[in-house]
């Protein structure tokens, strides 16, 4: 599916320069800074297919990477020793998760939340970004890891999509006043269609009846990340990802999917 999606972006690329004269140059430029953003993104994740140790790496720069973006929600400067913080407990996080020891992981929260006890924010910050999000992670089968994240990032597409094209009744006007109730259904039935399709003519072992709650479940992951941003006056939670924004921008539907999905691979 990561080689569809490649395909998929440089069709898309060539398909904005024949169509380049009929958009604004501010928009053509916002497109193909998305376009080459999801290149990136789309190869780190075809190298981190390759094994288990490689995916690992790159949840870890995730976790270590949205850690920073989220303690700017509650004005918590990033100084040295959170630095080192961050590195060494998302480095102890995964070597758990590699060798799937639940105890060092319980024993790590447990020493984060004693060395971090009077700073809740910053126990709640690691808990968000390395054991919730990086939770997917400790899914051995990397294919099943990648369809699932292809299929929440397809559930943010048809969102913006239907939300564009039939979106009329406001779902989160104070949070997010671009999210309608026609967007988040549009994108509930075009996903799980589309994973029924992929399911009975590409085989892919999608658990259909667990879609719709995915969907949903990202959803709010998405708007608890912008609630965050809106109380600080944020567009985006950084600017690493041009024409997208910060690491939590693109990974904010998996916070509360990922144990979701851990979930359903244990069934």
């Amino acid at each position: 599916m990561l080689i569809a999606m490649l395909v998929v972006d440089i069709l898309a690329l060539i398909i904005l320069f024949f169509i380049k004269k009929k958009i604004s140059e501010k928009k053509f430029n916002n497109i193909v800074q998305r376009i080459f953003t999801w290149f990136i993104i789309i190869i780190l994740f075809l190298l981190g297919s390759i094994n288990r140790i490689y995916m690992l790496m790159l949840f870890g720069l995730i976790s270590i990477l949205s850690f920073k973006e989220f303690l700017q929600f509650a004005y918590i400067k990033y100084d040295n020793e959170l630095k080192l913080y961050n590195l060494t407990v998302n480095l102890i996080f995964y070597i758990g998760i590699y060798f799937k020891n639940i105890y060092i992981l319980l024993i790590l929260f447990v020493l984060v939340c004693l060395r971090f006890y009077k700073r809740e924010f910053i126990i709640f910050a690691f808990f968000i970004t390395s054991y919730l999000i990086g939770s997917i992670s400790y899914i051995d089968d990397l294919d099943f890891i990648i369809n699932y994240l292809i299929l929440i990032e397809l559930n943010d597409v048809f969102q913006y999509i239907s939300g564009n094209i039939l979106g009329k009744r406001k779902i989160t006007p104070n949070i997010s006043p671009n999210k309608t109730v026609e967007g988040l259904i549009g994108g509930i039935i075009l996903t799980t269609l589309t994973a029924t399709l992929l399911k009975n003519f590409v085989n892919i072992n999608f658990q259909v009846k667990f879609i719709p709650y995915i969907c949903l479940i990202g959803f709010i992951g998405d708007v608890f990340i912008s609630a965050l941003k809106r109380k600080v006056n944020l567009k985006d939670s950084g600017t690493l990802l041009l024409g997208h924004g910060g690491i939590l921008d693109r990974v904010d539907s998996l916070i509360f999917t990922a144990p979701i999905i851990l979930l359903i691979f244990k069934l």
